[in-house]
């Protein structure tokens, strides 16, 4: 058995949960965008996405949490590997997956404005039609 392979399933998941718990402890951005994706799916069941359109939010909602885990793994990286030295090289990097958490988030807000304004129109209206 290699000495890289953790031999069991389980402490594959117990390393991978340590990861996620590290990341919402000491990453800012992962916070704010997990709680952030917790309420937009919680509002998500409120207004009653269907299940096609809950599963297409969560996958947006995972495409945003994973470039941003994946974005402070290159910045981790490239400190431990640079340390307090500059280079330009390390800044390219940085800013290029940067780049990436920017569109992944770009495009999960198209996406939600895609699933929620026509629920939002329509509870409004359907609201506003009950009022009167």
């Amino acid at each position: 058995m290699s000495k890289y392979k953790t031999g069991s399933i389980f402490k594959s998941l117990t390393y991978a949960y340590r990861g996620i718990a590290l990341a919402l402890k000491s990453q800012r951005n992962f916070r704010f965008d997990f709680i952030f994706g917790i309420f937009i799916f919680i509002l998500a069941i409120f207004l009653h996405f269907s299940y096609i359109e809950l599963a297409i939010l969560v996958l947006t909602i995972n495409a945003v949490l994973f470039a941003e885990l994946m974005n402070t793994v290159i910045e981790f990286v490239i400190d431990a590997y640079y340390g307090n030295r500059y280079s330009i090289i390390a800044k390219m990097s940085k800013d290029i997956a940067a780049g990436a958490v920017l569109l992944t988030a770009i495009g999960s807000l198209i996406v939600g404005l895609m699933l929620f304004l026509p629920k939002i129109i329509n509870f409004t209206l359907f609201s506003a039609i009950n009022i009167i």
